[in-house]
């Protein structure tokens, strides 16, 4: 059975919540900085960048890069997966961030 919200006819909606006080912030400049760890049952987090950024996700050693990480553009929420593990906690748990031309910040909301 879904743990979706339903609707007025008792179907699911396909849409996950805001995880309760897990909203992060990461600075980024020139140089790769790295989120907090994600909370281990989380399977999809949402992205929001202040200025053009590449992203990687990956384990507490994950880096991006400007030649080849995955470009993120200003001001569009993105949703990501974190991994197709059947046990959540086998996914990725942290997310990279540089930026593109300017220094930013980017926004990170665990969903469930």
């Amino acid at each position: 059975m879904s743990k979706q919200p339903r609707d007025d006819g008792n179907e699911p909606i396909p849409v996950l919540g805001l995880r309760p006080n897990k909203g992060h912030q990461v600075p980024y400049t020139t140089s790769s900085n790295t989120s907090p760890a994600i909370s281990s049952s989380v399977r999809v987090v949402t992205l929001y960048a202040t200025t053009d950024c590449f992203i990687e996700t990956g384990d507490a050693s994950v880096e991006a890069f400007t030649s080849n990480s995955h470009f993120l553009p200003n001001s569009v929420p993105y949703d990501v997966s974190l991994g197709a593990e059947n046990d959540a906690s086998d996914n990725d748990k942290f997310v990279a961030v540089i930026q593109s031309e300017s220094a930013g910040k980017l926004y990170i909301s665990e969903r469930e």
